[in-house]
C-alpha cells in the first residue's frame, strides 16, 4: 500500500492507481468492520478482520507518523507521499459498496486511533505547547483528516467519542487538541458541544476531586479559545465566568476551593504569562477565610513572572489577556490603555478612576509607559480634542510633571512646523513584504471556495489560515498601534489610517468575493463564509480597527468615487458585522457599533447623499434575500435601524417618485433586487423602488425600532449643511412641506406623526430644534441667526414652523384646554428649562444657557401678535401678558449681558407685539397704557430695558402708533419719552431734572443715558447735585443700576474696574451724607420695601448672586463709622458674607472667568471682608431677630471665629436687672 501511494506521486497514471487503492480499501474496510460473523466461520474471519484492521492501523501510523508533533525532525519520508492514504476516508469512494454501519464504525476507530496514537507527552507539556497548536499552525495533512473523519461522524459524535476516549484511554495530547480545534473550526454546533462537555468535566472534577478532568478543561478551554472569537469565547471570558462568582462551581465548600488553588499552583511552572496574568486580574472567587491561600498563589504566580522577566508593572490598564503574547506588548499595550482612556473621558469628562490609581500604586507602568505613549508628539488641532482635554486633565491634577508637558508641547510645535514645512516624518514604517504576501496569497485562496457550493466545507478551514496569516502581518507593527473604541475612529480630511495597506486587502478581498458568490448563487446560498470572515476580523482587534477607520475614509473623504462594487460590498461587511456585534472586541460593546453607523452616516462625511442611499438600499436588500424573511426576527437581528431609517429618509428626498402613494407587491422576489445590485453597472435608481414598494420592507418599516420618527426627520434635516444638499433650495422647501404636511402631520402618533393636530406638530419640532441646538453647541451669544447657522439646515425648519403657526393662526381659536397660540410655546419653554434648572455644574449651565438662547430665537421669529394673548372679558378684549411676563420673570431676564436689561431684538419684539395685539382691542391706546402700566409691577425689567434701548426703538414705535392711533401716542408712552428728553436735558444743559415718574424708572434713564453719552467729563454723583430730585428712592435706584455696572467690571483688569468702582462709592457719599441707609441694597432677603424688591426684579439671578462680592468690593473704601451705625448692618453683612464664601466655594459663578487676577481679587475681598468684620462686630449693637438662627446655623459651618463672636454679642448684659432687689413677697 505505501508503494501503491509512493507510484501515485511520481506516475501520471495517478487515477488508475487510486482506483486500485480503492477497490484494496473496500475489502480492508469491509472485512474488518464488518456485521457480526457467521458462528461456524467466526474463527476464519476473526483471522481475516484482524489481519485488515492490522493493515489498516499500520497504514494510519505511516500517516500520523509524517505529522507527529515530537517526531518532525525525524521524519524517514515525504508527507505529500503519505497524503495519498487520505482516499481512505473520501465518503464518495465506497458508495454502495459498504454497509453505512460499517463506515461508521471504521471513522470511529479511525479516529480512536489518532486520539491514542503514541500517548508519549504529559498533560503538562501540552500547557507548555498548546499555544503552537492551533488549527492554522497544525500540519494541513492532519487536519485533512480529521475534515474527513468529521464528514461521517457530526459534532456530537465526535465530541462524545472524544469525551469516551479521555475517560478511557491515555491520549495524544497532540493529536486530541488539534482534534478539538478543527472541530470548532469546522463545525458550527461544536462551541454549544466543547461547552457542555467542560461543564461536565467541571463538574465532575469537584464532585469527585479529580484532578484529570480539570486538566482537561482547563486544556480544551485554551484550545478553543486559541481560534478566536469566530469558534469559541476568550479565555479571559471563561475564566471570569467559570470561576469569579459566588455560584461557581468551585464555590460550594473548602475543600473544593482549596483544591482549584492547589491545582492553578501546580500549573505555575508550566503556564505561559498571559495565563498567569488573567488569572491574577481575574482571580477566581474564594471566601474571604480563604483569601490567604488565594494570595498564596498570586504570590507565586508574580513570582513566575518576574523569572520569566515579564513585568508586572508592564501590564495594560485595560490589556486584552487572551491576544497571543508579543515582544512589543508593553508599547502596544500602553497605547491601547491611551485610547481607552480617552474614551472614558469622552462619555465621563472625568480622569477615568484606573489612570488616577496606575498613577499611584503602578507608578512605574504610569511613568514609563502610559505617559510617554499618551504625550506622543503630534501637530495638535486648532480646536482641542478630547485625548487633549485629558492631558490637561491631568495636567491640572499634577500627574504630569511640568518638565514633560513642556517638552511635548515643543515636540507637538516641531511636528507643526515640520509638516508646514513638507518634511512630514513617516509615522508608518512599511509592513514587512513577506508577511504581507503570505496574507495576500491567503486571501486569493478564499474567493474560489465561495464561489463552488461543493467547497463551502472547506471555507472555514481557509478563514482560519487567513487569521494566521494577519496575526503575522499585525504582529510587525503590533508597536505602532492599538484597538481603539470605535467612536474614536473618524479620520481627518486627507489623513492616512494605519494598516492602510492591510485593511485595503482585506476589504477587497470581501468585495470581490460578495461579487464572484452573488453571480453563481444568491445570498441564501453562499454558505457561511461571510459571517465567518467577519467574526475571524472581530478577533483582530488592529485589523478591525483599520478596517472600520478605513470605511470611513472612505465614506467621509472619498465617497464619491467608491464604485458599485465597492459600496454592495462594504453594505454586506456591514450587515454581517452587525449581525456579530456582541464579538466586539474590548474597550467596545454592543452599542458601539451602533454609535459607529451613527459617525458613518454623519451629514459632516456623508458629501454624496446617493452613496449613503446606495449602501442601505444594497444592505437591506441582501439582508432580506440572505436570511429567511418569514422569520421577522432574524431580519431586524441583522440589520441596523439606523440603516432603514436613513432609507425612509433619503429615498423620497432623492427620488421624487418615492413620495406617492406606496402599492406594495407581496409576490415581488427580492432576490431579483439583489441580483441587479450585484452587477458591475447597477440600476440604482430602479433598485431603490422596487424596494421601496417591497411588501416585507413596508411591514418591516411599521415597527417601532425601524421607524423613522418626526423628530428624527427633523433633526437630520437641520444637520444637513445647505452645501452639500443634493437639493437645490426650492427642491429642499418642496420636499420638507411634502414631509410635514402629507406624512407626518397626518399619521399618527404610534407611528410617529402628529395625528393631524398642528400644535403638537409645532411641540415637536420646538423640541427637535432644542435638542440640535445643545449637540450643535449653538447659542444665542453667536452674532445672528443667519450667520451662526447658515451652513445647517436650521433656518429651513424654522421657516417650517412659521408656516405651521400661521396655519394655526387661521384656524382661529385652538383646541380646547389652550388659551392662546402662544401659550404652549412658553410651555415648552418652562418644561425644558425646569430640568436643569438647579444644577449648578458649569457645562450643564452652560448647555442651559443656550437652550435659553435657542427658545428666544424660535420666539422672535414667530409672529409678534403670538407674544401677547388677547382674551375675551365680558365682551370685552384685553391684553393678557401673563405667560410672556412669567418667562421674561424666570428666565429671559439671565439671557443678555447685562444685569438688569434685556437685548434690544427682545425689547423691541415687546414693544411690537403689544401695539398689533392692542389693534384687537376696542380702544388701543387705553390696552398700551394699561399694559405698560402693568409692567411697572409685574415685569419692570421690560420698562428698564426700554430706558437702555429707547433712541433705537422710539423711533419704530411711532411710526407703528402713527399707524394704529394717528398723531396721539399713548400717554403711557409719551412718559417714557418725556423721561429720556428731561434726562437728557439734565445731563447736556445742566437742567433741573423734574419727573413726576417712577423714581427707580427715571434713575434708569439717567443710568444708561449717561452711558450712552459722554457729557463733559462728569460723573453721574457730579450731575446729581443738580437733580432737585434728590429722594432717597431716586438716589438708591441711581446706586442699584451703578452697582450693576461694578459687578462685570470687577471680573476684569483696568480703568474700567477703578471707574465702576469709584461712582458707586461717589454714591454711597451723598447718600451718608443725607444720613440715608443704603445698605439696603445689598438686603436680598423678602420682605424688603420699595424701590428695592422692584429693581431686584430687574436684575438677573447671576447678578444678584454676585451682590456679596460687590458689597465687600466697596467695604474698605466706607467709612466705618457711618456704616456700623446704619440701621440692620449686621442683618446685611453676616448673610453677604456666607454667600460670598458659599460662592468661592462653588466657584461656578467665576468659572467663565479667562482673568486669573479676578479670581486673585476675589480672594482679596473674601480676606478682606473677613477682618472687617472680626474687627467691628464687636462695636456693633445687639443684632435683631432677623439675624435668623439658619444665618447663624450657616455662620458656625463657614466661619467658627465669626459665629463665636456673633454668639458673644447676643448674650444679654442687663446690670440695672442684676443690681435691683429682689421681689420675694
Amino acid at each position: 500500500m505505501r508503494s501503491l501511494c509512493a507510484h501515485m506521486e511520481d506516475s501520471s497514471h495517478s487515477e488508475h492507481l487510486q482506483q486500485m487503492a480503492s477497490d484494496i480499501l473496500i475489502v480492508l474496510v469491509g472485512n474488518a468492520f464488518r456485521p457480526s460473523a457467521d458462528p461456524a466461520k467466526k474463527s476464519e474471519q476473526q483471522r481475516i478482520t484482524e489481519i485488515s484492521i492490522l493493515i489498516l492501523d499500520r497504514m494510519l501510523s505511516w500517516l500520523l507518523d509524517g505529522v507527529s508533533e515530537e517526531n518532525k525532525e525525524e521524519q524517514s519520508h515525504k508527507p505529500c507521499i503519505a497524503c495519498h492514504w487520505l482516499i481512505a476516508f473520501d465518503v464518495p469512494r465506497y458508495r454502495t459498496r459498504l454497509i453505512p454501519e460499517s463506515l461508521v464504525r471504521f471513522y470511529v476507530h479511525t479516529l480512536n486511533q489518532v486520539l491514542t496514537y503514541k500517548p508519549q507527552l504529559k498533560a503538562s507539556d501540552a500547557i507548555r505547547l498548546q499555544g503552537n497548536w492551533s488549527f492554522a499552525k497544525t500540519c494541513p495533512l492532519l487536519t485533512d483528516l480529521y475534515r474527513k473523519l468529521f464528514v461521517v461522524l457530526d459534532a456530537v459524535k465526535s465530541t462524545a467519542h472524544i469525551q469516551l476516549v479521555l475517560e478511557t484511554q491515555e491520549v495524544n495530547w497532540y493529536h486530541v487538541l488539534t482534534c478539538l480545534s478543527c472541530l470548532v473550526i469546522c463545525q458550527a454546533e461544536a462551541q454549544q458541544l466543547v461547552k457542555n462537555l467542560l461543564s461536565h468535566l467541571l463538574t465532575q472534577a469537584f464532585t469527585q476531586y479529580e484532578l484529570d478532568g480539570l486538566i482537561t478543561a482547563f486544556l480544551f478551554a485554551r484550545q478553543a479559545a486559541l481560534e478566536g472569537p469566530a469558534a469559541f469565547i476568550s479565555y479571559t471570558e471563561w475564566f471570569k465566568t467559570t470561576f469569579g462568582a459566588a455560584s461557581s462551581c468551585h464555590s460550594s465548600s473548602k475543600k473544593s476551593q482549596v483544591f482549584l488553588l492547589k491545582f492553578l499552583s501546580d500549573l505555575v511552572p508550566f503556564e505561559s504569562p498571559q495565563y498567569l496574568k488573567i488569572h491574577i486580574l481575574h482571580p477566581p472567587f474564594v471566601q474571604t477565610k480563604y483569601r490567604p491561600l488565594l494570595m498564596e498563589y498570586i504570590s507565586l504566580a508574580k513570582t513566575r513572572l518576574t523569572d520569566l522577566k515579564v513585568s508586572i508593572e508592564d501590564m495594560g490598564l485595560y490589556e486584552d489577556l487572551s491576544a497571543e503574547p508579543d515582544k512589543n506588548q508593553p508599547q502596544s499595550q500602553a497605547l491601547q490603555d491611551v485610547e481607552r482612556a480617552v474614551q472614558i473621558f469622552q462619555t465621563t469628562s472625568k480622569i477615568p478612576a484606573s489612570v488616577m490609581e496606575a498613577s499611584i500604586f503602578r507608578r512605574s507602568y504610569f511613568t514609563s509607559r502610559f505617559l510617554p505613549a499618551l504625550l506622543t508628539p503630534r501637530e495638535l488641532p486648532a480646536t482641542p480634542d478630547y485625548h487633549m482635554l485629558l492631558i490637561d486633565a491631568l495636567k491640572r491634577a499634577e500627574k504630569i510633571p511640568a518638565s514633560l508637558y513642556s517638552t511635548y508641547v515643543e515636540a507637538c510645535e516641531q511636528e507643526r512646523i515640520r509638516n508646514l514645512e513638507g518634511i512630514k516624518t513617516m509615522m508608518d514604517k512599511s509592513l514587512e513584504d513577506e508577511p504581507l504576501l503570505r496574507l495576500k496569497s491567503a486571501l486569493w485562496d478564499l474567493r474560489p471556495l465561495v464561489i463552488d457550493s461543493n467547497r463551502y466545507s472547506d471555507v472555514s478551514a481557509q478563514v482560519a489560515l487567513i487569521s494566521d496569516k494577519l496575526s503575522a502581518v499585525m504582529r510587525t507593527r503590533s508597536m505602532e498601534a492599538a484597538p481603539i473604541a470605535l467612536e474614536n475612529l473618524i479620520p481627518a480630511p486627507g489623513s492616512v489610517p494605519q494598516y492602510q495597506a492591510v485593511a485595503d486587502l482585506l476589504l477587497t478581498c470581501f468585495c470581490h468575493c460578495v461579487m464572484a458568490a452573488s453571480r453563481t448563487n444568491p445570498p441564501d446560498r453562499q454558505g457561511p463564509w461571510p459571517s465567518l470572515y467577519t467574526k475571524m476580523l472581530c478577533g483582530h482587534h488592529l485589523a478591525l480597527s483599520a478596517i472600520l477607520s478605513r470605511l470611513l475614509q472612505l465614506l467621509c473623504n472619498q465617497a464619491a468615487l467608491l464604485s458599485d462594487t465597492h459600496i454592495v460590498g462594504i453594505a454586506v461587511f456591514a450587515v454581517h458585522l452587525h449581525d456579530c456585534r456582541t464579538s466586539l472586541p474590548a474597550p467596545n460593546d454592543v452599542h458601539s457599533l451602533d454609535r459607529f453607523w451613527e459617525a458613518l452616516f454623519n451629514t459632516k462625511c456623508s458629501d454624496t447623499m446617493l452613496v449613503c442611499l446606495r449602501f442601505c438600499v444594497a444592505a437591506v436588500s441582501y439582508a432580506f434575500c440572505r436570511f429567511s424573511m418569514l422569520d421577522p426576527d432574524a431580519v431586524s437581528r441583522c440589520i441596523p435601524p439606523l440603516f432603514l431609517q436613513k432609507l425612509q429618509h433619503l429615498a423620497p428626498r432623492l427620488i421624487g417618485e418615492v413620495r406617492g402613494e406606496v402599492i406594495t407587491d407581496a409576490k415581488m422576489d427580492i432576490s431579483l433586487i439583489w441580483r441587479v445590485l450585484s452587477r458591475p453597472s447597477a440600476a440604482w435608481k430602479e433598485s431603490v423602488l422596487a424596494l421601496w414598494h417591497q411588501h416585507h420592507l413596508q411591514e418591516l418599516l411599521k415597527q417601532e425600532s425601524f421607524r423613522l420618527s418626526f423628530k428624527d426627520w427633523l433633526l437630520w434635516e437641520m444637520a444637513l449643511h445647505s452645501a452639500k444638499d443634493a437639493l437645490r433650495d426650492t427642491e429642499r422647501q418642496d420636499y420638507q412641506r411634502w414631509a410635514i404636511n402629507q406624512v407626518y402631520l397626518p399619521e399618527s402618533s404610534a407611528s410617529g406623526g402628529c395625528d393631524g393636530d398642528l400644535e403638537k406638530a409645532c411641540r415637536i419640532i420646538v423640541v427637535a430644534v432644542l435638542d440640535f441646538s445643545n449637540r450643535s453647541g449653538l447659542s444665542f451669544q453667536q452674532e445672528t441667526l443667519s450667520q451662526s447657522h447658515s451652513r445647517t439646515g436650521l433656518i429651513d425648519i424654522l421657516s417650517r414652523l412659521q408656516d405651521l403657526v400661521c396655519d394655526l393662526v387661521i384656524m382661529g381659536q385652538p383646541q380646547s384646554g389652550w388659551v392662546s397660540c402662544s401659550h404652549f410655546f412658553f410651555q415648552i419653554f418652562h418644561e425644558r428649562l425646569a430640568a436643569t434648572n438647579d444644577t449648578t455644574e458649569m457645562g450643564a449651565r452652560l448647555t442651559r444657557q443656550g437652550e435659553l438662547g435657542m427658545c428666544c430665537r424660535i420666539l422672535l421669529g414667530l409672529p409678534t401678535s403670538l407674544l401677547i394673548s388677547v382674551r375675551s372679558d365680558r365682551g370685552i378684549a384685553a391684553l393678557h401678558p401673563e405667560d410672556f411676563f412669567k418667562f421674561v420673570n424666570e428666565e429671559w431676564k439671565n439671557l443678555g449681558p447685562r444685569g438688569c436689561a434685556l437685548p434690544y431684538n427682545v425689547t423691541i419684539h415687546f414693544f411690537r407685539a403689544m401695539l398689533t395685539t392692542s389693534s384687537q382691542c376696542e380702544d388701543p391706546a387705553s390696552a398700551v397704557n394699561s399694559l405698560l402700566i402693568a409692567s411697572l409691577l409685574e415685569c419692570p425689567i421690560i420698562l428698564t430695558s426700554a430706558a437702555l434701548w429707547w433712541p433705537q426703538i422710539y423711533p419704530a414705535i411711532r411710526n407703528q402708533c402713527e399707524r394704529l392711533f394717528g398723531t396721539v401716542l399713548p400717554n403711557e408712552v409719551e412718559v417714557l419719552q418725556e423721561m429720556r428728553t428731561a434726562v437728557e436735558s439734565c445731563l447736556s444743559q445742566g437742567l433741573p431734572l423734574r419727573h413726576s415718574g417712577s423714581p427707580w424708572l427715571l434713575a434708569a434713564f439717567l443710568h444708561f443715558t449717561y452711558q450712552r453719552k459722554t457729557f463733559a467729563g462728569k460723573t453721574i454723583p457730579e450731575y446729581l447735585a443738580s437733580v432737585s430730585t434728590k429722594s432717597t428712592p431716586f438716589l438708591l435706584s441711581v446706586l442699584f443700576f451703578s452697582i450693576m455696572e461694578l459687578i462685570p467690571s470687577l471680573l476684569k483688569e483696568g480703568a474700567e474696574r477703578k471707574i465702576a468702582l469709584e461712582n458707586c462709592l461717589q454714591i454711597v457719599r451723598c447718600l451718608e451724607d443725607r444720613e440715608d441707609s443704603w445698605i439696603c441694597v445689598f438686603q436680598t432677603a423678602p420682605g424688603n420695601g420699595e424701590p428695592i424688591t422692584t429693581l431686584h426684579r430687574t436684575a438677573s439671578s447671576d447678578f444678584i448672586k454676585l451682590l456679596p462680592f460687590a458689597f465687600y468690593s466697596l467695604i474698605p473704601s466706607v467709612q466705618t463709622g457711618k456704616l456700623i451705625k446704619q440701621h440692620n448692618f449686621l442683618e446685611v453683612a453676616i448673610p453677604m458674607y456666607i454667600q460670598l464664601v458659599q460662592l468661592f466655594l462653588d466657584g461656578s459663578s467665576f468659572a467663565t472667568s479667562s482673568l486669573q487676577s479676578a479670581c486673585v481679587h476675589y480672594h482679596d475681598v473674601i480676606t478682606n471682608g473677613r477682618s472687617f468684620l472680626l474687627r467691628v462686630v464687636p462695636k456693633c449693637t445687639k443684632p435683631s431677630s432677623a439675624l435668623t438662627s439658619q444665618v447663624m446655623k450657616s455662620c458656625d459651618e463657614y466661619d467658627p471665629e465669626l459665629a463665636s463672636m456673633l454668639n458673644f454679642l447676643q448674650v444679654p448684659f442687663d446690670y440695672e436687672d442684676l443690681a435691683m432687689e429682689p421681689d420675694l413677697f
